[in-house]
């Protein structure tokens, strides 16, 4: 019975560009920190596809130009966000926290840096309000 979910009905070649992607050294597109191979498929370090459009807004789930290496937690984290938020957030994290140790550490650190990007924009907005009432 065919799938209607992409990366199932495309198995075959999804499968070999994952091979491809885990026979060289790679680095997770969103930490920085590299993948190890060891890790089994469900682990939160492991090697995952992200794609960079994400299938649910157009993009291939088989198309080398499409795809990146990223930890299972670091690519559970992204879900649909833009490539430029995901960027704009690992810089905000690295200017509020610096490095980290582990995707997993990366992942907890975004999500505070995500939550006080979010809480400063609410208080510009509150501001923009709040000035222009007085006049």
């Amino acid at each position: 019975m065919p799938s209607s979910n992409p990366r199932y009905a495309n198995y075959s070649a999804r499968s070999a560009l994952r091979k491809r992607m885990a026979s060289q050294p790679q680095r997770c597109w969103m930490c920085g920190l590299p993948i190890s191979p060891t890790y089994p498929a469900r682990h939160p370090y492991a090697l995952e596809l992200d794609e960079i459009t994400p299938i649910s807004k157009g993009g291939s789930a088989i198309d080398p130009a499409n795809v990146r290496a990223a930890h299972r937690c670091c690519n559970q984290w992204r879900g649909d966000k833009p490539v430029c938020r995901v960027q704009s957030i690992a810089t905000a994290t690295r200017s509020a926290f610096g490095a980290w140790r582990s995707p997993a550490e990366f992942v907890l650190f975004a999500r505070s840096a995500a939550k006080g990007a979010m809480k400063a924009n609410q208080g510009a907005i509150k501001a923009q309000v709040s000035c222009s009432r007085r006049w």
